[in-house]
């Protein structure tokens, strides 16, 4: 479904729609109008000619009278669209007074026939049925001109229906529209698809950050230099301003820290020589040793901060040397087996054998246990957190997980931020700086922290190092 709704909701797909639909109107359009063009001259042209014919033989009807008509008409007949001419002269009441009559309009052979003289005795006379096309192939124009004295003139001619004669356009037509409609789609769907290839960039490149968090991601700039080409560039300008904005931000925090770490340091020891003094009442020694406490506190944030941003830029000093990754989550879970146990947490290690990578076992022992402090931290009464180890072809792997709420897919990238915390884990203790420290620590071992949620529930953080 979800790749239907994709398809449903592309633009290129609606643009070339679009693009197809008013191609369609219009191509339709366009051939409408040719066929009635076309129609109409075909028609026009029938009865020109008709026209021309009766202004000629109405003039020689004036000058030369029915037999002047009647020779004329002879010596035209050797032509074949004269012979093929209905001519008729009808008189006053109707009357026909001449009439020629097409070939093919005779019907059947004719016939000889007894016929009355009108005195009382008969004659033969030759007599042939005449049938005047009336069908769908064929189409009957007549033009009529007054010849004065109550004389009208009727020429007509049998000619192909125009519907007929325009059948095959009309097929070819179709067949013609339906490969226009398929390459309109295609030409509008291939042009829209490029065209808004960079729109798509950039909501790649957008979706890529809030999922990574990595605001080292930019589009690529696209050849033409348009509306969407600005975009881009301007899209890729608010990235550079907020990279920069966030860049400082941890600048002045690693200086801040930097700064306080000297007095703070200097105010413990102060706070410490003032305890060695006798005559001290209760409510000093107790706000000395809350201020020696809250140092204490203070300090290790800094010294956390200092530590993330060495780490960060490759400054933190680590001692690398082969090591089991797998003996090292061990002996680091097994610190937290009585935590566990006075929090109702069951810990269990499930490590099998040796996971041999090099780095510094120090670092990675501080990163596991940060994890299995949080899985228990994170974990309700009668929960499970298990500790994995596993070898693969080119990486190692050292997984904790727990069977608490799990991280919503909207955190998963900002949980490794520094001092961020989650909504679940405000009302825990912590300084919200375990996680950015695990990821600065496998970073700076070229490897990678990862988090997802358990098939079953809860969470799985994921320690991962090159072989």
């Amino acid at each position: 479904m979800a790749g239907v709704d994709q398809i449903r909701r592309s633009l290129a797909l609606r643009f070339s729609l679009w693009f197809a639909g008013w191609f369609t109107i219009g191509f339709v359009a366009i051939f409408a109008l040719l066929y009635w063009l076309l129609g109409r001259q075909i028609e026009t042209r029938d009865y020109e000619d008709l026209q021309q014919r009766l202004q000629q033989y109405s003039t020689v009807f004036m000058e030369s009278g029915l037999r002047g008509l009647q020779r004329r008409i002879d010596e035209d007949s050797q032509q074949p669209n004269v012979r093929s001419l209905f001519l008729r002269l009808v008189g006053p009441n109707g009357s026909q007074m001449w009439g020629k009559i097409p070939p093919d309009w005779l019907q059947g052979e004719a016939q000889r026939v007894l016929v009355p003289d009108g005195w009382g005795r008969w004659r033969e006379e030759t007599v042939a049925r005449v049938r005047i096309p009336m069908e769908a192939e064929r189409d009957l124009a007549i033009v009529s001109g007054n010849l004065g004295g109550n004389v009208l003139l009727q020429i007509g001619r049998a000619t192909n229906s125009r519907e007929v004669l325009l059948e095959p356009l009309r097929k070819t037509f179709f067949w013609v529209a339906g490969v226009v409609v398929l390459m309109g789609i295609g030409t509008g769907y291939f042009s829209a698809r490029r065209a808004t290839r960079p729109l798509r960039e950039v909501v790649e490149t957008a979706r890529r950050i809030v999922k990574t968090g990595k605001l080292d991601a930019r589009v690529p700039l696209p050849r033409s230099d348009d509306e969407v080409a600005e975009i881009v560039r301007h899209f890729n300008s608010v990235l550079d301003k907020n990279a920069g904005l966030i860049r400082a931000m941890r600048d002045t925090l690693d200086n801040v820290a930097h700064d306080l770490r000297t007095p703070l340091a200097g105010m413990r020891l102060s706070a410490e020589a003032a305890l060695q003094r006798d005559g001290l009442d209760d409510d000093a020694l107790g706000a000395l040793v809350d201020v020696i406490e809250r140092s204490d506190q203070v300090l290790a944030l800094l010294n956390a901060l200092m530590e993330i941003a060495e780490a960060e830029a490759g400054m933190m000093k680590l001692v690398i040397e082969p090591e089991d990754f797998g003996e090292i989550a061990r002996n680091a879970a097994g610190l937290y087996d009585e935590v566990a146990e006075a929090s109702g947490v069951t810990l269990e290690i499930d490590i099998a054998g040796a996971v041999p990578v090099r780095g510094d076992a120090t670092r990675l022992r501080q990163a596991v246990a940060n994890l299995v402090d949080n899985g228990i931290k994170y974990t309700p009464v009668g929960g499970k957190v298990v500790v994995r180890a596993e070898v693969g072809d080119d990486v190692a792997t050292v997984s904790v997980s727990d069977t608490g709420v799990g991280v919503a897919d909207d955190e998963k990238s900002k949980v490794w931020e520094r001092l961020y915390r989650c909504d679940e884990s405000r009302t825990k203790t912590g300084l919200g700086l375990g996680l950015s420290m695990v990821r600065a620590i496998m970073r700076a071992h070229g490897g990678d922290a990862a988090v997802r949620n358990g098939e079953s529930g809860g969470s799985v953080f994921e320690l991962t190092l090159p072989r």
